[in-house]
């Protein structure tokens, strides 16, 4: 046994235990991994760096960018509507998971995954329940549709590369099509029955005021663009919404509490909810439906911001004709700030604090530990203690945070404003790239970051909002793994371990070899690159038929299907890697909800390839 074979097999048996430990993040240890075999030279600099320089990384990161522009212009949640629906907690997880397997047939997964990761995540906010719930069934639904055809993720196009290299009939765009549906139909039904009950629920991975609500009180007004506008409550989705009440709309001078969900919302109505602040900020992102300006109109005149108004009944001395304000974002944030007992803020109402003029910032909501503030928001009295949603610029934080003012400053995550007028042109964008990735697959990566320097140039986002849009952690990850494949390949671990189970198996028949291919495929799968394996696996497939005398097709059938559905571990597939920080998973939670997985396809693989594709003896192509 060679010098490199030895130490890469003790690597990697170091980084499954360190995975399994959990002391460092996983991208530490894959980057420790690679560290140590460029060290003990097992693989030269240059093969360590390729994972870096690799176009899926590329891809991965631009997307991230591209993510960030239909977030920041609101068409993510345009594609979410028109895709998932509006889902509640109720809504069956396959209304979720089958679209995504739909797109994936024609859609590479890694790129899908990357568009629906932030997708998925704020639907787990808007839900109230851990992305661990949510993150490991959408990267599956992606793997399981990409079997579906011959573009649904490159390890098919490998396989097919390898029939057309050695004189055998190509693959056609539908050919998998019968085991791929099967095996996506299996897998589906599984993750939305026995294996949602395995999945983690990773709590701590909630935002802290999921478990010390902190419930905000706020105002907004109907614009004549709202969406809302003409909607029922229910229709309009305000009574599935988790973490978010309507108590009271405000018509006129006419106040409409308990609200029916069949009452219907019109332009002009102020609405006034109690809600956390991931649901606010959801609010935020409804086209048309803004805050209501809660200043007099001596300060407004004061503070030169135009003529503004509070509710009817908040501000004495209006004409009856006066109507309330709105009071679109202005700033680039949301913050939560907790006044101060020496705070000037301490005993003064929202509509007299010239909160505006004195901080630079709008109040938008306000919370009071142990009381539901159900009054107009304009006549609240500030108390100490209180916490004040504001909409802030960027340099809010940095400007208050010692103040004596305030107790407590603090950025609300992904609070920013949304650029409703650019959402055609991020979905524009979004569609071209989706094309493009489709059509020319081995271009991914151009076509990726010619996608994110349009989203930064037509000003769909921010350069800086799309570079912290980036998860580093992930592309370290992703990266670091291509070199310890490459280690496993060029050592001759990955051979040996092929050669060694073919030679067992070979005398026990045609159906045993095709199992037995893919077996060790799927175990390959789980710790080398799927391409690496699928490419590997191949080549030994086409030899072993050669060798029995065997039709080479359902063993290359098998080596596609069995390189895509490894789910048992992070490490070989990028999917799974890229929702692992994300959706705070475990290496044992690949194995625990994955495991079951490999089996029930191997399972429905066997059934199907034989039964379409046969096991008997070669025949001329």
């Amino acid at each position: 046994m060679g010098y490199e074979l030895v130490i890469t097999l003790a690597i990697l048996a170091l980084v499954v235990v360190a995975l399994f430990q959990e002391r460092v993040g996983p991208e530490v240890v894959m980057l420790t991994a690679l560290l140590l075999l460029v060290f003990l030279r097992v693989i030269s600099m240059q093969d360590a760096l390729t994972g870096f320089a690799s176009p899926s990384v590329m891809t991965i990161g631009s997307l991230y960018v591209v993510g960030a522009g239909l977030r920041s212009t609101g068409g993510l949640e345009a594609i979410s509507r028109w895709l998932l629906g509006r889902p509640t907690a109720q809504t069956r997880l396959i209304r979720l998971l089958a679209p995504i397997s739909g797109l994936a047939g024609f859609m590479n997964t890694t790129p899908l995954v990357a568009f629906f990761l932030p997708v998925f995540s704020q639907l787990a906010k808007r839900l109230r329940i851990s992305p661990s719930r949510l993150l490991m069934p959408l990267s599956y639904a992606a793997i399981l549709g990409g079997t579906c055809t011959l573009v649904g993720t490159s390890t098919n196009l490998v396989v097919d590369g390898l029939l057309r290299k050695e004189g055998l009939r190509p693959l056609s765009l539908f050919e998998l099509t019968p085991v791929g549906l099967a095996v996506t139909i299996a897998g589906l039904t599984y993750l939305t029955t026995l294996g949602r009950r395995l999945l983690p629920d990773r709590q701590d991975l909630l935002e802290y005021m999921e478990t010390h609500p902190r419930e905000y009180a706020i105002e907004m007004i109907v614009r004549a663009n709202c969406l809302l506008a003409g909607q029922t409550v229910r229709g309009a989705g305000l009574r599935d919404l988790p973490g978010l009440y309507l108590f009271r709309i405000e018509r006129g001078r006419t106040l409409i509490s308990p609200v029916s969900p069949t009452e219907t919302i019109l332009v002009g109505d102020i609405l006034s909810f109690s809600g956390m602040a991931a649901t606010v900020v959801d609010l935020q992102r409804i086209r048309g439906l803004d805050p209501v300006e809660h200043r007099s109109p001596v300060i407004a005149a004061s503070t030169n911001a135009g003529p503004s108004a509070g509710s009817l009944d908040s501000m004495e001395g209006l004409p009856e004709t006066a109507e309330p304000a709105p009071a679109p974002r202005q700033g680039r944030q949301l913050c939560e700030v907790v006044i101060a007992p020496a705070s000037p803020l301490v005993a003064r109402s929202i509509k007299d604090a010239d909160f505006r003029a004195r901080y630079n910032a709008a109040i938008i909501a306000v919370h009071r530990s142990g009381e539901k503030l159900q009054q107009k928001i304009g006549q609240i009295v500030l108390h100490a203690g209180d916490t004040l949603l504001v909409d802030a610029d960027d340099d809010f934080v940095r400007r208050w945070r010692h103040s004596p003012d305030f107790i407590l400053v603090s950025g609300v995550d992904d609070s920013a404003p949304v650029a409703h007028e650019r959402a055609w042109l991020s979905l524009l964008i979004f569609g071209g790239v989706l094309i493009g990735m489709s059509i020319a697959d081995n271009q991914a990566a151009v076509i990726a970051l010619a996608g994110a320097a349009l989203m930064i140039l037509c000003r769909c986002v921010r350069s800086q909002d799309g570079q912290r849009s980036i998860d580093l952690s992930v592309l370290v990850l992703v990266a670091s793994s291509f070199g310890l494949s490459k280690a496993l390949e060029t050592s001759g671990a990955a051979r040996l371990l092929a050669d060694w189970l073919i030679s067992i198996c070979s005398g026990y028949g045609h159906l045993a070899v095709m199992a037995m291919l893919y077996l060790l495929t799927v175990l390959l799968s789980e710790l080398l690159s799927n391409n690496a394996t699928a490419a590997l696996m191949g080549s030994l497939a086409i030899a072993t038929a050669r060798q029995l005398n065997i039709d080479p097709r359902p063993l290359m059938i098998a080596i596609a299907i069995g390189a895509s559905c490894a789910f048992a571990s992070p490490i070989g597939c990028q999917a799974n890697l890229m929702v692992m920080n994300p959706g705070g998973y475990r290496f044992k939670d690949y194995l625990k909800v994955g495991l079951p997985l490999n089996l029930l396809c191997f399972a429905v693989a066997m059934i199907v390839i034989p039964l379409v594709w046969g096991t008997g003896p070669a025949v001329p192509h």
